[in-house]
């Protein structure tokens, strides 16, 4: 399957025409995604994303996190699982950080890392 490539959200234009993504980029880009959407704020899928007070509400662990993380992975696709998953907090800049690495079932690796403020 492809899809096209967004860069910043935006879809990348080369030489006035359209950059493409397939297979594990594919998967990748559209987990950034979903883990980049509130559940319930996509008004043709009100089941796509996470939870966002998991991240961002008070007395939120690592372990909520990740698990939303993990939700939001299994959306695009269940075969991966997360590996080496960091959560930090920047409580002078309100925001979190949630950094890992997705790895697929044929040993495929990505590292994904998602900013919330």
């Amino acid at each position: 399957m492809k899809g096209f490539k967004l860069v910043n959200g935006d879809v990348s234009i080369t030489n006035n025409k359209i950059d493409m993504v397939e297979d594990v980029e594919l998967e990748v880009q559209t987990m950034k995604s979903v883990l980049q959407t509130n559940k319930g704020e996509d008004i043709f899928d009100k089941n796509e994303g996470i939870n966002f007070r998991q991240i961002l509400g008070r007395g939120v662990t690592a372990d909520m996190v990740e698990t939303q993380m993990k939700s939001g992975i299994n959306q695009v696709n269940p075969d991966y699982i997360i590996e080496d998953f960091e959560y930090s907090v920047d409580k002078i800049n309100r925001k979190s950080t949630a950094e890992f690495t997705v790895r697929k079932s044929d040993g495929s690796a990505s590292k994904i890392s998602n900013n919330y403020s």
